[in-house]
């Protein structure tokens, strides 16, 4: 079998390094106003320049997602930034819209284009397409089967790319209007104005900057009796999230894709912590691993996956049996809590940046890319009085000093 690659997401710099350390091949980034992560903290010119070099220094590759649907006020800003960046060395430019497509092979053909999963591509009719237009690769749709993927890898020498891990959206290959129409400050009045979110701007979800309204609870009210709220309840869990999925998670399945010639294999999840990147990472990266040396991965290394943010799992639309899944029954999941990081060395202990609040009464484990152990003997420190402390902060940079050896990127966290 031929070497895949895993691509981990990157809302950050910070996320990115974790990214490389933890096992991925490469890792996609966005940029402001033209990714469909608006929430998430995006990278300037300079940024983006800075992460392509460590990149490449790294041995590894930086992808660029650019794939909104664009608005003709869109144009100009998206031809201004290509300009800035086409000397950059990116390694692939994630798009969707057939315009910029055009654009791009027309004035940037130095530009390797990968078509976004926004774009549904379910055929290799719309594959061939994109081959003659001189696109690299193409991120499939994840309404897609692996029946059907085999079926166009069979059809293609495009590079094909499919997610394994990470949210699910209920729309059609992400495209939605919800967000669009609960947030139009025009349909509330003032009175009614919904208390949980702020209805300031329309939040338009193709342009990333979705409200996950998919993620709200919901009941039914009668025009009769407006006070009178039913709930709409799945089974006997009293869900009415009846529009929130379940989370994907392919880790169990990974030899099928890979023999299905899949070249790169994507985790979700640029808005998610540093802990859900590198962990997410290394369970993916050890899989891959032992599947190209025909080994089976021990079953805790799958259970790391529970050890994650996430809400139920499942297994997409690659099987049949899983086409009509239902909806998710419940928020997010997990067993551990991410406690920070280790920044750099001293000579006698670590500056690790906190997460989350943090005791000396913790049982606390650390995470590396090729173990997990837990503290001995370990103590904390104010990093400017020096002074010994029992309880840490979140965000707060402090000494650690214990007896184990830890380097950097190691991360902390504690059973839940």
């Amino acid at each position: 079998m031929n070497k895949v690659e895993l691509l981990s997401p990157a809302g950050n710099f910070d996320k990115l390094r974790f990214a490389f350390a933890y096992g991925a091949d490469a890792a996609y980034v966005g940029v402001k106003n033209f990714s469909l992560r608006e929430g998430a903290d995006n990278l300037t010119i300079q940024e983006l320049l800075n992460a392509t070099q460590y990149a490449h220094k790294a041995g590894k590759k930086l992808f660029v997602t650019s794939n909104i649907y664009f608005h003709e006020e869109d144009i100009k800003k998206f031809k201004d930034f290509i300009k800035e960046i086409s000397n950059i060395g990116i390694d692939g430019l994630i798009v969707s819209d057939i315009g910029i497509v055009s654009f791009l092979r027309e004035k940037y053909p130095e530009i390797p284009i990968h078509i976004s999963t926004q774009a549904n591509t379910l055929n290799s009719l719309a594959v061939k397409f994109y081959e003659k237009l001189g696109v690299k690769r193409v991120v499939l749709a994840r309404e897609l089967t692996l029946d059907e993927i085999k079926s166009i890898r069979d059809k293609t020498t495009l590079e094909l790319e499919t997610f394994v891990h990470g949210a699910f959206c209920v729309a059609y290959s992400g495209r939605c209007l919800l967000s669009n129409y609960f947030t139009n400050p025009s349909i509330y009045r003032p009175k009614d104005k919904p208390k949980s979110i702020k209805i300031e701007k329309t939040r338009d979800a193709n342009k990333g900057d979705c409200a996950q309204v998919c993620r709200w609870s919901f009941y039914l009210v009668e025009t009769n009796r407006m006070n009178d709220f039913l709930p709409i309840e799945i089974e006997e869990n009293n869900a009415t999230t009846i529009l929130s999925s379940k989370d994907l998670n392919l880790a169990p399945f990974m030899k099928e894709l890979i023999d299905a010639g899949i070249n790169s294999f994507k985790i979700e999840g640029r808005m998610k912590s540093i802990y859900y990147v590198a962990n997410t990472t290394r369970v993916y990266r050890r899989i891959i691993d032992d599947v190209l040396l025909n080994k089976s991965t021990p079953q805790e290394t799958l259970e790391e996956l529970e050890k994650i943010s996430h809400r139920e799992y499942f297994t997409g639309f690659y099987f049949e049996q899983n086409r009509l899944a239902n909806t998710t029954l419940k928020s997010y999941l997990k067993s551990a809590v991410f406690l920070g990081y280790v920044i750099n060395e001293l000579e006698d202990g670590y500056i690790v940046k906190a997460a989350n609040q943090i005791k000396q009464s913790d049982r606390i484990e650390v995470i590396f890319p090729e173990k997990n152990e837990f503290l001995i003997n370990f103590s904390f420190y104010d990093k400017e009085t020096l002074e010994k402390k029992e309880v840490i902060q979140p965000d707060e940079d402090f000494i650690l000093k214990c007896d184990n050896k830890l380097k950097e990127f190691a991360i902390l966290r504690r059973e839940d």
